[in-house]
């Protein structure tokens, strides 16, 4: 049963008159509209009435051990069950929930997928940062490879979901109900290529994809200086591929490992993704998802480049 509000001056006033009146304390709590337990507590002491703080329930745990209960669970995966076992109090789940809760500090959050970077791959990401700090970015051909499902990249459908209405569904067929694999490139403001390739390619066909698109592009531009970047793919740093490079007189990036962070070409994918699966959009076959593909690539490459050309350079993708 829910706690009555507090007697206000007013009813306190009339309590006060009908005891004056002689009238008992059921008769006036029939009279007022309100308890008896509401009337006898004014009636005994009406002076303090309503004056007393309720500090509630004393916290089972002490300052201390709060702060102890918020360290084990800083940056952690352990469960409250877990930390709940690892401290000397007796309490539940609930209050280490609770604790960590109201800390304010803490919240629990989904663990985003990263590279795993070691203490190597950290010195070469910074041995990178220095050596290319007069690095002429606009003259490097940045390339990568990325993954399209016909059903859409997973957890990408999110929807405002109104509480009135039947749930909307996202429908998901086995295996994303098919793919294809897209290798693109681009050069300070201008687009170099985009090309739809096997999802299981080998160092032969990736040097196929790059005499296609690669070699004419550097032709294009009489090779005035352009360096290609790729990630350490297997068929990409394969002795067959890098002979291949060699012997197309074709300059190589140095490029660290596990850095997709470092390609300016991510961002550009992560539009490419919104754009072609706007609003939950999915595909029927391959084909149209190429098409799809292709729209957005041109209309991302007469958009973004033309932006990226007034601003000057690839620090805007």
């Amino acid at each position: 049963m829910p706690k009555s509000t507090q007697l206000d001056n007013t009813e306190k006033a009339v309590i006060d008159a009908l005891l004056n009146n002689g009238l008992s304390h059921r008769e006036i709590a029939r009279q007022t509209g309100r308890s008896r337990r509401t009337i006898d507590r004014c009636a005994r002491n009406p002076q303090e009435y309503g004056t007393a703080t309720h500090s509630g329930r004393y916290r089972l745990l002490s300052v201390q051990a709060e702060r102890d209960v918020c360290r084990k669970a800083s940056n952690s995966t352990k469960s409250a069950n877990q930390i709940r076992s690892e401290i000397p109090e007796n309490v539940s789940k609930n209050t280490i929930l609770r604790t960590i809760h109201r800390s304010g500090r803490l919240v629990n959050t989904p663990m985003k997928a990263a590279p795993r970077l070691q203490q190597r791959h950290k010195n070469e990401r910074l041995q990178f940062a220095r050596s290319n700090m007069a690095t002429e970015w606009n003259e490097i051909i940045f390339s990568d490879e990325k993954k399209y499902n016909l059903d859409g990249p997973d957890g990408y459908a999110h929807y405002w979901r109104d509480l009135r209405k039947d749930p909307m569904y996202f429908s998901k067929r086995n295996f994303g109900g098919g793919s294809l694999m897209v290798w693109a490139a681009f050069c300070g403001n201008r687009a170099v290529a985009v090309s739809f390739i096997g999802t299981r390619k080998n160092s032969q066909d990736y040097q196929q994809l790059l005499a296609q698109h690669l070699l004419p592009y550097l032709r294009r531009r009489r090779r005035a200086n352009m360096i290609y970047q790729q990630d350490n793919a297997s068929v990409h740093a394969s002795n067959s591929t890098l002979a291949w490079f060699a012997a197309n007189n074709v300059v190589l990036l140095d490029w660290p490992a596990c850095s997709p962070d470092l390609n300016p070409v991510e961002n550009l994918w992560s539009v490419l993704v919104r754009r072609v699966y706007a609003n939950a959009n999915q595909y029927t076959t391959v084909n149209d998802l190429k098409r799809a593909i292709r729209a957005e690539w041109d209309a991302c490459r007469t958009g973004f480049f033309e932006v990226a050309q007034k601003q000057g350079g690839i620090t805007h993708y």
